[in-house]
């Protein structure tokens, strides 16, 4: 699935949309952009609670 940078919603420290695996400053660990549009008009997106979290996932798919 290729979704459109446009309505990737920024990263605050880069500038550019989130890359899987960016840990915010709470610990959360983002996952993925979802194919759906969120009232502000970027795709919504998938984080995991933790980095275990996120490895657990990336290795079941």
């Amino acid at each position: 699935m290729d979704l459109n940078d446009n309505f990737k919603r920024p990263n605050k420290e880069t500038g550019k949309p989130f890359e899987p695996g960016f840990e915010d400053e709470s610990g959360r660990v983002f996952y993925r952009y979802l194919n759906k549009h969120g009232n502000d008009g970027y795709y919504l997106e998938e984080w995991k609670k933790d980095k275990d979290t996120y490895l657990k996932k990336i290795k079941s798919k």
